[in-house]
């Protein structure tokens, strides 16, 4: 059972569903509890946003992972196709350590460089994320906490994902984070 939600591109969603990437960076968004990103939980669905994604800041293999933002300004329900657990995290201690980790990215060079200079003076935290497609949508009544700027939404209920598909299998994902793990420069703390 899950009880948040983890807001990130709808590019980013469908990219973590496919197997594509596992690979999230974070900032905080302005109503981050002191404008700080934390990890509330390991676990939680995947709820696609629109608010800020640009095209232009997605790699050209990426493109068509992007689909026109919904018309609808308060739907009467939020679909979720996928959660994920986020098995390990780290802060990124430099620029270059942060660009270091762009092939594994479905973002630019330019997104991550945005991303360090805004509040500067806060850590960039990279997110390694082992995703599940959900066999069968699940489909919440929206609320005023999915808006904003902001990581993580509390869903006010338990959401079961037991019926639900890996993205990649165990083998796969855990090369992948023995590979982004084995890259990560010292100094990058370990969440």
């Amino acid at each position: 059972m899950v009880t948040w939600a983890l807001k990130e591109w709808d590019a980013a969603v469908t990219a973590l569903l496919q197997g594509q990437t596992i690979l999230l960076l974070r900032k905080g968004g302005i109503r981050e509890q002191q404008g700080q990103f934390s990890v509330v939980t390991r676990q939680g669905l995947l709820l696609p946003t629109f608010e800020h994604q640009k095209p232009g800041l997605i790699k050209p293999e990426f493109q068509a992972l992007v689909h026109p933002a919904p018309t609808e300004d308060k739907p009467a329900a939020v679909t979720f196709s996928g959660w994920a657990e986020i098995t390990h995290g780290f802060t990124l201690p430099s620029t270059a350590a942060a660009l270091d980790l762009v092939p594994d990215l479905i973002w630019t060079s330019q997104f991550v460089q945005e991303r360090l200079q805004w509040q500067s003076d806060r850590p960039l935290y990279g997110l390694l994320l082992r995703a599940y497609r959900l066999s069968d949508p699940v489909s919440l009544p929206w609320h005023s906490g999915y808006r904003g700027c902001r990581s993580w939404v509390e869903l006010g209920q338990d959401v079961a994902v037991d019926s639900s598909t890996p993205a990649l299998t165990a083998a796969d994902y855990q090369h992948r984070v023995g590979r982004i793990l084995a890259d990560l420069p010292e100094g990058a703390m370990l969440l």
